[in-house]
């Protein structure tokens, strides 16, 4: 090709050469500045992970990467794999054996780029046929675009390129093990490689994602923005296209030994409240004895000191999935983006603003159905549809969003400098509003068994408090899955619905349920009443798991003094404290580092796994008793060598309550 200004390629002069085994021949061209580019289809030099050190990626005898691009490769991999466990394990099959586990395939392999010198590119055998359909044309003089520029239009076909390469990608690698799968009486499960993979999801029957390396975190941005944003919510959009029955979540793998349950409960509630089902917590380790400590790290089970508490959360999150399993989620807005790229500035203003949403791609819109207004794909239908960042649109999509349309619909196309607020106004009514506004609260709207149950989440860092408005009405209870109470809460009149006075503390959930068949009643939780807090002066006495007496500082940061920097454990504090008369009583212990578990004259109280430290005690007789405090820190001490609070950092103090 004649390289023109800019050394951009003049596509109107291109000629293609035949290849010529070992011949010397001549090529004619004009006077000018001229390019011979090859191209050659060759191994990508990326590698897999093997199953022993040495053959780790990072090293020279790490696996090649096998071509999951071609149909005989992957024939040939069902066929050593898939078909050698079904042999052995054939009668485990659909009872103990659910699902097979797909992990981030990667079409170029690891390290592809690195190893080769230059930007690895997928192709196989036969793809160039395959191009042809997406492109229009042969594509042949085009592949040197993939490096070289072509000017005008090589943006597109880099993106027909990438375009064909991943519906290949499913067509052969997750179609056919889902076909696998499917007739032997399993499930396909994993997840892409990316987190903004939307399209692949539907080949799953047990879709999900992966959440790893603090790719999203709580305080942080990423909890709203950028590509890992949107894993959660590509999962369950995943399932709500092919009406799959669980979303299944990879959950805290590699966020390092200094993961507290703090953290934990956040991702388990980032993920759940938007709609997934089933959590995948990773991982349990036989042995961290050496390096295994450092494999995607940490361990989630009884290698690490917060074990014991694990199973509350466990409790938690296992209520929460059962309740959002078999039933119907109330949305009514979705976001068309790219399904191999989704986007997320659109998402994030929904999110602060209370308005449910899940995602589709071009293939959901051109295989949807369209009735009184709505646009039905999958288990969803739909009064809005929002477009944001789609390079194309089909003809089939096109014409089913003028059909929307037509019928009553709403298309929004969305842009940065877009109030989606404003425009959604006057088309979605609210299905839930908070008074005064809250960017923090996050919420599903489930229906399941002729109830509508609201999870209602509260994602930042301080209290939540305002009146929730719901666009249904009925009898309505309060539900906390993480201690199993469910109560009565009073109801006031609101638009087409009823509204609660609302308080959700820090890392606090709450279900409210309406039964829209029983009347608006309701009991009020609680009573207002004169609330005073005493300072709790006394000798604190501290023991370790071997009931040994131990000298650290009480109250204190136990790492900041010698010999105690690197220990991760558990310390218990024990004290003689006078307590006054009073109807209610709360022990707040301020900062701890990181649990605390509360007992009364050897009662167990209460457990508080994260900030705020306050276990409400309710009636305790006025006069002396014994307080025993057990605390436990974090493993990032002893395996990260940090210096992470720990301890009863206080101060400690009794809340008192007495009922007006």
């Amino acid at each position: 090709g004649q390289v023109g200004a800019d050394d951009v390629i003049d596509t109107a002069s291109l000629k293609v050469l035949e290849p010529r085994e070992n011949t010397i021949f001549k090529i004619e061209v004009p006077a000018g500045n001229w390019k011979v580019m090859s191209v050659w289809n060759t191994a990508s030099g990326g590698v897999i992970r093997g199953a022993f050190p040495e053959s780790e990626d990072a090293h020279a005898t790490a696996p090649p990467a096998g071509d999951i691009l071609n149909p005989k490769a992957v024939a040939c991999f069902i066929r050593l794999t898939h078909d050698r466990y079904y042999e052995t394990l054939k009668e485990f099959f659909g009872n103990t054996v659910i699902a097979m586990f797909t992990d981030e395939p990667n079409v170029t392999g690891r390290g592809a780029s690195r190893r080769s010198g230059r930007p690895a590119v997928p192709f196989t055998a036969g793809f160039v046929d395959w191009l042809t359909g997406l492109w229009g044309e042969d594509p042949t003089e085009w592949l040197p675009a993939m490096w070289v520029d072509y000017g005008e239009g090589t943006d597109a076909f880099r993106s027909k390129y990438a375009e064909a390469v991943q519906t290949r990608l499913q067509e052969v690698f997750y179609g056919g093990q889902s076909a696998w799968c499917s007739d032997h009486g399993i499930d396909l499960t994993g997840h892409p490689a990316e987190s903004n993979e939307l399209t692949a999801l539907r080949l799953f029957q047990l879709p999900g994602q992966d959440m790893v390396w603090r790719y999203v975190e709580p305080n942080k941005p990423t909890a709203l923005e950028g590509e890992h944003s949107v894993a959660a919510k590509a999962a369950t959009s995943g399932a709500r296209l092919s009406n799959r029955r669980r979303v299944l979540t990879e959950v805290c793998g590699a966020y390092g030994w200094n993961l507290t349950l703090d953290e934990v409960k956040w991702l388990f509630d980032w993920h759940i409240v938007r709609g997934n089902n089933l959590i995948n917590a990773h991982a349990t380790f036989y042995s961290i004895r050496d390096r295994r400590a450092w494999e995607s790290e940490p361990d989630l089970a009884i290698h690490n000191v917060w074990w014991p508490y694990f199973k509350g959360i466990a409790t938690y999150s296992r209520r929460l999935c059962w309740l959002l399993s078999d039933g119907e989620q109330v949305c009514d807005v979705a976001i068309l983006g790219d399904g191999n790229d989704l986007p997320w500035q659109a998402a994030k203003q929904l999110y602060q603003s209370q308005i449910e949403f899940l995602y589709l791609d071009d293939q959901a819109v051109s295989e949807s159905t369209i009735s009184d207004g709505r646009l039905s794909v999958g288990a969803q239908s739909y009064a809005v549809v929002i477009i944001e960042d789609l390079p194309e649109l089909s003809a089939e999509a096109r014409e089913k969003l003028e059909a929307f349309t037509s019928a009553g619909g709403s298309v929004i196309e969305y842009s940065p400098d877009t109030s989606l607020i404003a425009e959604l106004g006057p088309i979605v009514s609210g299905d839930l509003k908070i008074l005064p506004a809250n960017p923090d609260l996050r919420f599903i709207h489930y229906r399941k068994q002729g109830l509508d149950t609201y999870l209602l989440v509260n994602e930042g860092e301080a209290a939540i408090d305002g009146s929730l408005e719901l666009a249904v009405s009925g009898r309505v209870e309060a539900w906390d899955a993480l201690s199993g109470k469910r109560q009565d809460i009073a109801v006031g009149p609101a638009d087409g619905g009823v509204s609660v006075d609302l308080h959700l503390g820090r890392r606090e959930s709450l279900v409210v349920v309406v039964d829209v068949s029983g009347t608006v009643a309701g009991a009020e939780i609680g009573s207002s009443g004169e609330v005073d807090r005493v300072s709790i002066d006394c000798a604190w006495e501290i023991f370790d798991d071997a009931d040994k007496e131990v000298s650290v500082s009480a109250p204190g940061d136990w790492s900041k003094e010698d010999g105690w920097e690197l220990f991760s454990g558990t310390l218990r504090y024990t004290a003689q404290v006078d307590f006054p008369d009073a109807e209610n009583i709360s022990l707040d212990l301020g900062e701890v580092g990181d649990i605390a578990e509360v007992l009364i004259d050897g009662a167990i109280a209460g457990v508080r796994m994260w900030a705020p430290y306050v276990v409400e005690l309710g009636e305790v007789s006025a006069g002396s008793h014994t307080v025993e405090v057990k605390v436990t820190n974090s493993m990032v001490n002893a395996f990260e060598g940090k210096q992470s609070p720990s301890g009863m950092m206080g101060p400690v103090t009794l809340i008192t309550k007495h009922w007006k």
